[in-house]
């Protein structure tokens, strides 16, 4: 498959594992979906993939002018927040740091956990996303799926891993 990809694209790929936790399965079935309907990806910049609990997490995204984003995070335990209220809009890009810190539970067990930060965007905003309570990624993803397919509008996603805590 290496040779492949070389032939093809005259590059080596840059490939890295990221494990998660099953929890979070969704996530990948979110963005095999969304990738074969894509427009332009977002480009979603994260500051540091290695996060000590209670700091923030910082980053950038950079979309085509005139879309519009929804920005989430989906914890370890498959749990999806909304982040789009912590959002900075600025001239060409949005930048963000939020805190972020580990329950008492996962602090005493002393090791790293997976988290995402993913971006959906759009020529409009996507109501199933714009929510304020946290909802499990296997209810909340396939919600906004559907809605991306009812409305025929061409959507993209990305998502980007950090670890937290450890």
């Amino acid at each position: 498959m290496l040779a492949e990809f070389q032939a093809k694209f005259h590059v080596e790929p840059d490939i890295s594992v990221r494990l998660i936790e099953p929890s979070q399965c969704e996530v990948t079935n979110f963005l095999r979906f969304i990738g074969q309907t894509a427009s332009d990806k977002p480009q979603l910049v994260l500051d540091r993939t290695s996060v000590p609990n209670g700091t923030p997490i910082s980053g950038t995204l950079v979309t085509r002018g005139g879309l519009r984003s929804s920005v989430l995070l989906i914890d370890h335990k498959g749990m999806v927040f909304n982040l789009d209220d912590r959002i900075v809009v600025e001239t060409g890009k949005a930048t963000f740091s939020i805190p972020i810190g580990l329950g008492a539970a996962d602090k005493a067990a002393g090791k790293a956990v997976p988290q995402i930060i993913m971006v959906i965007t759009g020529p409009q905003d996507i109501q199933a996303a714009a929510f304020s309570t946290p909802m499990p990624a296997s209810v909340l993803l396939p919600k906004i799926l559907e809605e991306i397919e009812t409305d025929g509008s061409q959507f993209s996603a990305t998502a980007q891993y950090f670890r937290l805590g450890g």
